[in-house]
C-alpha cells in the first residue's frame, strides 16, 4: 500500500498492534544512494490512548540489533514508554535489519555511508509526518552515527531539538575488538559479515567492511592522527545527553564534555549491563530518566506540535 509522502516513494508495508500500542511500519524508498536497491524500514509507535500532542523520537538501534532492541512483541522497552507517555516514536532499522532489506551493496556498508546518507531521510520523513522535527537517540554504532550525521549534514544539526547518546564508546576501542578472537578480524578481509547470532551479540549480522573501518580509524586515533566523529562533536550545540550503560564514567563525561552545546547532562553508568543474551540493555530507571530529560528538552515542541 502507497503512503502519503511528497518527499519520495514510501510504502505502508504492515499495520501491527504490540499488546496496546500501533505499529504501522513504512518503507523508504528515498533513491539518494547509488544503489538502487536501498529501502529503510521505519517504524511508528504511539498509543492510540494518549489524548495530548505527541512530540517526534526517533532511535536507532545498536549495532546487531533492529527494532525490538527498543519495543518487544509484547509493547514492553524504551519505545513503548516514551509512546505511552505522548510520545510519537520512530524505529528505523539499519540496512538488512529487521524489515529493512538487504541492499545489493550491502557489503559494503560502513557509519559515513549510512548516516550520510540514511539518516537525513528518515529525519525529514518523521519532520512530514509527525509535523515537528524529531529528536533522536542512538546507542553503540547507532549513537557514532547519529553524531555523524549531526556533524556532517548542517540542515539536519540545525533541526534536531535534543539529541540522546548512549554508550557512544571510546574514540580508541570498541568492545568487538576484544570480544572476537584475532582470526575473525584478520578474516573481516575475506569475509562480507560479522556475525552477530554466532556470539550471541544480537539477531543481526553487520558487514564486515562497517568494521574494518571502525578499526581503521581507531588505530589512526592510536597514533594521533585525530578522530573525525569524536573530535567534530563541538558543532552539536543542541542539548544533549550521554548515558552509559556498558561505557564508563571516564568514557560518558569525555564525549558530553566535547558536545558544543550549553546542555550537556551525563546519566550512569547506571542500572542496566547485559541480558541472557550477551545484549547490553537498558535497565526501567535509565528509560524513566532518559524519557524525563526527553519531556523537559521537547517542551517547546509539545506546545507547538500537531496530532
Amino acid at each position: 500500500m502507497q503512503s502519503s509522502s511528497r518527499l519520495f516513494p514510501v510504502t505502508l508495508s504492515a499495520t501491527e498492534m504490540a499488546a496496546d500500542l500501533y505499529e504501522d511500519v513504512y518503507l523508504l524508498n528515498p533513491g539518494v544512494s547509488p544503489d538502487p536497491s536501498v529501502r529503510i524500514a521505519v517504524t511508528r509507535v504511539r498509543d492510540p490512548a494518549w489524548q495530548g500532542r505527541r512530540v517526534p523520537v526517533v532511535l536507532i538501534h545498536r549495532e546487531f540489533q533492529n527494532k525490538r532492541q527498543w519495543l518487544s512483541p509484547g509493547g514492553e522497552g524504551l519505545a513503548g514508554l516514551l509512546a505511552r507517555y505522548g510520545f510519537d516514536v520512530w524505529l528505523p532499522e539499519m540496512r538488512g535489519h529487521g524489515m529493512s532489506p538487504r541492499n545489493r551493496d550491502w557489503a559494503l556498508g560502513h557509519i559515513a555511508l549510512l548516516a550520510e546518507e540514511d539518516l537525513p531521510p528518515v529525519q525529514r520523513f518523521v519532520e512530514e509526518q509527525s509535523g515537528v522535527p524529531p529528536a533522536w537517540l542512538g546507542q553503540g554504532l547507532g549513537a557514532r552515527m547519529l553524531a555523524h550525521a549531526l556533524i556532517n549534514n548542517h540542515r539536519f544539526l540545525r533541526l534536531v531539538p535534543a539529541a540522546v547518546f548512549v554508550d557512544p564508546g571510546r574514540a580508541d576501542a570498541h568492545w568487538t575488538e576484544s570480544e572476537a578472537t584475532m582470526g575473525e578480524k584478520l578474516g573481516l578481509r575475506r569475509r562480507q559479515r560479522f556475525l552477530g547470532g554466532l556470539h550471541g551479540w544480537g539477531p543481526e549480522d553487520e558487514p564486515s567492511a562497517l568494521f574494518r573501518d571502525l578499526y581503521r580509524t581507531q588505530k589512526r586515533y592510536r597514533r594521533g592522527k585525530g578522530h573525525p566523529t569524536h573530535e567534530g562533536l563541538r558543532v552539536i550545540r543542541c542539548p544533549g545527553l550521554v548515558v552509559g550503560v556498558e561505557d564508563d564514567e571516564a568514557t560518558v563525561r569525555g564525549f558530553a564534555g566535547n558536545l558544543g552545546g550549553q546542555v550537556r547532562h551525563t546519566l550512569g553508568p547506571g542500572e542496566g549491563g547485559r541480558s541472557a543474551a550477551g545484549q547490553s540493555v537498558l535497565g526501567t530507571a535509565l528509560q524513566d530518566d532518559i524519557r524525563a530529560w526527553l519531556t523537559e528538552h521537547t517542551r517547546d515542541l509539545r506546545a507547538d506540535s500537531i496530532d
